[in-house]
Formats: C-alpha cells, structure tokens, sequence
C-alpha cells in the first residue's frame, strides 16, 4: 500500500480568496495525501471557489461564515472511493468513509468549540457517533480538540 502522508490545519479563516490561496498554496507544496482543515468559516457558496482551485477532491461539513467549519481534501493523485460523508455534528465532525486500495477507512475531521459546555455536549456527541463505528475498519482521528492540559 502507498503510504498516506496526512496533515491537519486549523485555518482561522479561509472564506477569503487570498487568504483560501495562500493555504491551498502551502498545502500543495507540502504533498501530503489527506488534509484535515478545521475553522474554514466556509458555507455552500464557497464550495465551488475551492473546488476550481484544489480540485473536486474536497468535502465540507460548513457552520458559519464567522465559526467553524471543516474540510477535508485529497491530494490529486490520492483516488479514493468515497462510501460516505456523514455530518455527525454539522460545522464540527466530518466523517468519511473511503476505500483506498482495498482498505477501509474512517477519516474523521473534528474542530471541537472553545465554550466549556458547548464542547462538553460536542465531546458526548462525538464519542456516541465514534461509537458506531466499525471497530474492524482503520480510523483516522485529527482535527482542533481544544484541549488543554493542567
């Protein structure tokens, strides 16, 4: 198997066409396989400007144009067959399920909020939805948790 190199991001922002190049341009340099993007502020009239400037590779689970939102994007060589894109908690877990040269994969985006309880209900709903998972399928698990550490 060709190995995957993956990267995750957090954005702060990428509605903006400069701003959208400017990552794209970094992250096209870099190779990598699979990107993770967290707080891309995108929504659906934003779609088509990513898709004409990576490529149709790019999934989205969108919030608001001020929070959140997640991409995850292949690099143009990777084919995968994509068995499924659930939004488990629109704006904050994509979740896709892909086939790359015969394996299973489980490619979960997460971009945790930074309010306490809000992030308390998202971690609850997170871990019920990673719940349902196969347990026999490779998983993929990056993003912003918002954690800190005492």
């Amino acid at each position: 198997m060709t190995p995957l190199t993956i990267a995750k991001l957090n954005t702060r922002g990428c509605r903006m066409a400069l701003r959208r190049s400017q990552v794209l341009s970094f992250l096209r340099e870099g190779g990598y396989s699979v990107i993770f993007l967290q707080e891309t502020h995108t929504d659906p009239t934003t779609e088509d400007s990513w898709r004409l400037e990576w490529g149709d590779r790019v999934y989205f689970s969108h919030s608001t144009i001020r929070q959140a939102g997640v991409a995850t994007l292949f690099f143009p060589d990777l084919r995968p067959e994509v068995l499924g894109v659930p939004e488990a908690v629109p704006g904050r877990l994509l979740h896709l399920q892909v086939r790359i040269e015969g394996l299973m994969v489980n490619l979960v985006n997460v971009c945790a909020p930074t309010s306490g309880p809000e992030r308390l209900q998202f971690y609850q709903q997170a871990s019920a939805f990673l719940g349902t998972l196969d347990s026999h399928e490779c998983l993929v698990l990056a993003g912003d948790f918002i954690t800190t550490l005492k």
